[in-house]
């Protein structure tokens, strides 16, 4: 799903969606307490998902921590550094352009105190040897947390569309967390802690339901007419659509 529904309520708002206890149900701030920096920490996030979390973590650590950003996108690593500038953070945030599966080599042994990743590492491609690569910068009692959607993201939507289509379809993303992360992260890793995040999402009318699939991953072209269908036939019976954005997050410990 694209970032800024999961990263920005406002956004969710102006879509006529609802999310439940928006304070309780902030995923940035969900996740950067299961990270639990302490100020003064280096901070190696991988992958920059959410330029507001990168932003509020480094802001967190005080005038002796930094964040190491790393991204294989040059336009993501630039828009931080903009982020960084218009916090006066630019002392705390540094970048490092580098493709994920080729970590190992480039980190500092023992350098980092935590490590964080997001949807990014989804898309590598030796998922062992980046983990060995995170241990190893961990510094003894160091933590690496990584999140991503669970199975049951957005699982009501998704079988509301997959109806239209006559099938359901898994992308790696959707099991990439319970599936390859949490093995990979306890063979790297003695210590492995698992959280789960949700956000209960409510659309009160076919339009809102429908602007929120076209924003998403979900979304075909070739579907369109028939989604603006079924939301308003579903609407005729009911006086919501209801779904949630579910999240897992993975905590290991460099014990």
């Amino acid at each position: 799903m694209t970032e800024q529904f999961y990263r920005d309520i406002a956004a969710l708002q102006q879509a006529g969606t609802a999310c439940l206890d928006h304070e309780l149900h902030d995923r940035d701030a969900w996740v950067l307490a299961q990270l639990d920096a302490r100020a003064g920490e280096n901070i190696l996030n991988i992958g920059c998902d959410s330029n507001q979390q990168t932003v509020a973590l480094a802001r967190s650590l005080g005038q002796d921590g930094y964040v190491l950003a790393i991204d294989r996108s040059y336009r993501a690593l630039t828009a931080l550094s903009q982020c960084s500038q218009q916090a006066g953070l630019e002392r705390h945030i540094r970048f490092l352009y580098r493709n994920l599966d080729d970590l190992a080599g480039h980190l500092h042994s023992e350098g980092v105190h935590r490590v964080i990743c997001g949807r990014a590492l989804a898309q590598i491609r030796r998922p062992q040897a980046v983990f060995r690569a995170i241990r190893q910068a961990l510094r003894p009692g160091g933590v690496f947390l990584f999140y991503g959607p669970a199975r049951k993201d957005l699982l009501e939507l998704r079988l509301f569309h997959a109806n239209l289509r006559n099938e359901l379809r898994e992308s790696r993303e959707l099991t990439f967390v319970e599936q390859t992360g949490v093995p990979h992260a306890r063979d790297a890793f003695i210590r492995v802690e698992m959280a789960s995040f949700e956000c209960p999402l409510h659309f009160a009318s076919p339009d809102t339901l429908y602007a929120y699939w076209r924003a998403c991953d979900l979304y075909e072209e070739e579907l369109d007419r028939e989604f603006r269908y079924a939301a308003a036939q579903h609407f005729q019976s009911r006086a919501t659509f209801e779904t949630a954005q579910r999240l897992i997050g993975v905590k290991a410990t460099n014990e």
